[in-house]
């Protein structure tokens, strides 16, 4: 067996205190061996999944005759485990069964051959990898074969017999699901099927379209997963199962993937289950740095849902200050919203504001005249300006955000000739009914760094942001089509 490097995840020191607690007992409630000689008088630990990490729970020293003798007054939670090595690497897997009073005797160290007593569990999921083992090295014979063939017919054959090999795989999984519901290692195959093996499939129910067969398999992809099931933490196909099931069925837009969150989330043992915990954290913390322009709003839509207003014992001080935080930052600058009023002051000192700008797009620049990586963007902005934007009807309102440095800045808009910009700095006092938040254009703009770019529509709804200028030009012809 191939070891294996073990990662280990602060993540799941949150969660401690629920996973150990002690619960005195005259006979353990677990009791796991493990023997080869490879043991003797080496301390040895045993790992679970938790998601996406693993983690170390407890330790034992072997014996002289290299036993290893993990007892505990509380069980596991059944999953795959690992046994691991002093030095933090992966000797052996193993599925954490319900009785948890079973010993794995180790008969051949090079081969990792395994004796199992007291765990029928445990001898399915050998049985599994041996016969997975055998079909694999089939596998990897029959994809160097076809390197090697010349013809698409030779290829097409050994196609054929690797599609055969990988529907064995598939059988072997959907006739022990079959057999073993409510099993772990069933538990385990459901989550790992491909997403399009679903041999169960009624024999009345006719899929005539493509849009039929989505349907089905998307209403389906989740069959044999109860998301209050804590052993779903305890492997570690969960978060790719999630991610395919969004990345195949599910639309790249906020209302959509919340829905679909909000319903899986609603699924789970809310409030203090440790499913809940685990996917609440992934989904937030996933969409609170969207990597789709406009995928924040999700987090906003979590954040409000299952979040504001709401007392977790398992939310840490550190996590709470980290949503406060990026809750103002994305609020008021989520796409499709609009942009928030900004108080400005033109070089003349004469108040002028975003919202007296009159123009059919208006693209807010944040920029200071000290910032390098300003100096290289705000001329590469104004040559987009002069030979594409301007004809579309855009106006330029550039802001100066560092007000130290007004003389700078000054020199800036005179060297580069950026007069056919509005130019303007944040005007010192702002007269009206307004609050500290509303004027503060930094908070409401996420302005952390600079240069920091808006594309607004007529209306001043933001239509664009944290994408380079230059798609600018490509995102208005593209709404310009849709009118």
């Amino acid at each position: 067996m191939k070891t294996q490097s073990l990662v280990f995840s602060l993540l799941f020191l949150l969660f401690s205190n629920s996973f150990f607690a002690q619960v005195k007992k005259t006979i353990p409630a677990s009791q796991i061996e493990f023997q080869s000689p490879e043991y003797a008088n080496k301390m040895y630990y045993i790992a679970s999944h938790y998601g996406k990490y693993q983690t170390l729970l407890d330790s034992v020293k072997g014996t002289a005759d290299g036993k290893l003798i993990f007892k505990k007054d509380q069980k596991y939670i059944e999953g795959i485990y690992m046994l691991v090595t002093p030095d933090k690497k992966i000797d052996l897997e193993f599925l954490m069964d319900n009785e948890q009073k079973f010993a794995i005797k180790v008969t051949n160290p090079t081969e990792k051959t395994l004796e199992i007593r007291n765990s029928n569990l445990n001898q399915d999921f050998a049985n599994f990898n041996s016969f997975f083992r055998t079909k694999m090295e089939v596998i990897k014979n029959l994809e160097k074969s076809l390197a090697d063939k010349k013809t698409k017919q030779d290829s097409a054959f050994v196609i054929t017999d690797l599609k055969k090999i990988q529907a064995e795989i598939n059988l072997f999984k959907n006739e022990y699901i079959k057999t073993n519901s409510g099993n772990t290692m069933a538990l385990l195959f459901s989550m790992s099927q491909p997403i399009d093996n679903f041999l169960n499939k009624a024999e009345e129910e006719k899929l005539a379209t493509k849009t039929d067969s989505i349907a089905y398999l998307k209403k389906h992809f989740f069959d044999g997963i109860n998301f209050k099931d804590a052993r779903l933490l305890r492997n570690p196909f969960l978060e790719n199962r999630i991610t395919t099931y969004f990345n195949t069925f599910i639309p790249v837009t906020p209302e959509a993937v919340t829905q679909e969150i909000t319903q899986i989330l609603n699924q789970t043992d809310q409030p203090n289950g440790e499913v809940f915990k685990y996917l609440s954290l992934h989904f937030i913390d996933l969409y609170a740095e969207a990597k789709i322009m406009g995928m924040d709003r999700v987090f906003i839509n979590i954040y409000n849902s299952f979040f504001k207003n709401k007392e977790y014992p398992w939310l840490q001080l550190k996590q709470k200050e980290f949503f406060k935080f990026k809750v103002s930052s994305i609020k008021d600058n989520l796409i499709g919203d609009k942009g928030k009023n900004l108080f400005m002051l033109t070089q003349d000192q004469k108040r002028i504001d975003l919202y007296d700008i009159k123009a059919k797009y208006t693209v807010v620049a944040f920029w200071d005249p000290t910032c390098g990586h300003c100096a290289t963007e705000i001329p590469k902005m104004l040559q987009l300006y002069e030979t594409e934007w301007k004809q579309k009807g855009v106006v330029v309102f550039a802001i100066n955000n560092n007000t130290n440095e007004m003389a700078k800045w000054k020199e800036f808009i005179e060297k580069e000739k950026l007069s056919s910009w509005i130019n303007v700095y944040p005007a010192p006092v702002v007269t009206g009914n307004y609050t500290k938040e509303d004027v503060d254009f930094q908070t409401l703009y996420n302005v952390r760094q600079t240069p920091v770019m808006y594309l607004l529509d007529q209306d001043k709804k933001i239509i664009a942001k944290k994408v380079g200028p230059e798609n600018y030009t490509k995102i208005i012809e593209q709404l310009e089509k849709k009118k």
